[in-house]
């Protein structure tokens, strides 16, 4: 019966993987309808774990659960996403000044590292939490890790589908993160704090005004 349940669990927790990418990618946009009965087809599965996978991404924020209709994946609005990247800012400051005392030579060498081969690319969503998660590590806050980590994928649906605005920002974003680890090196909290939350709204506002003027050029205008 438990190795039952654990299948059950295991093939659940892929099918929502899969949605999960599809989601991230803007292979499924923002109000697709999610038909479980498709879904179960496509990927040979009964309706249950597709069921199950789709309330999972209901929970993390990637879906609706709508009246009649079924799930849909989820929309942000401007709001929503200026909200996600003020959180961004308040915990993640907290988890840095909780960081930077408890720094190693290590913490900062992997961070580096990780910094590094960010700026060696055109653009990598996840080199740039690989970097950001490393340095709040020394925080052995991982839960709360955990959670923000969830916010990037949430942010991630718009960056990925707006290369052209993350390449653009991808010096900015390099040069600041070597900003941050010399800061935290010098175990200057106040300053490195200060920059990190400048570099996240800053982010937030850019991304913004860049979302704003895609939505303004596909408008068609009336005469």
């Amino acid at each position: 019966m438990a190795e039952a349940v654990l299948r059950k669990q295991t093939i659940s927790a892929q099918v929502a993987d899969v949605i999960r990418s599809r989601i991230l990618s803007g292979a499924y946009a923002g109000g697709f309808q999610l038909r479980q009965e498709h879904i179960a087809a496509e990927m040979g599965v009964s309706r249950i774990p597709v069921r199950e996978a789709l309330h999972q991404l209901h929970s993390e924020g990637f879906v609706t659960l709508v009246s009649h209709k079924g799930a849909v994946v989820s929309e942000l609005s401007l709001d929503e996403i200026l909200e996600l990247h003020e959180l961004r800012a308040r915990v993640e400051t907290w988890l840095l000044s909780l960081a930077i005392p408890n720094m190693t030579e290590v913490d900062l060498a992997r961070a580096k590292e990780a910094a590094e081969r960010f700026g060696a690319l055109k653009y990598s969503h996840d080199l740039n939490w690989e970097f950001h998660a490393l340095l709040y590590a020394p925080s052995k806050r991982k839960s709360t890790i955990e959670l923000i980590g969830k916010v990037y994928q949430k942010i991630e649906r718009y960056t990925k589908l707006m290369i052209a605005f993350a390449t653009e920002n991808q010096e900015r974003s390099h040069k600041e993160h070597l900003q941050l680890l010399e800061l935290c090196r010098s175990k200057d909290v106040l300053r490195a704090v200060n920059l990190l939350d400048m570099h996240i709204l800053d982010n937030g506002r850019l991304l913004i005004e860049r979302l704003t003027q895609m939505r303004e050029e596909e408008t068609p205008t009336g005469r």
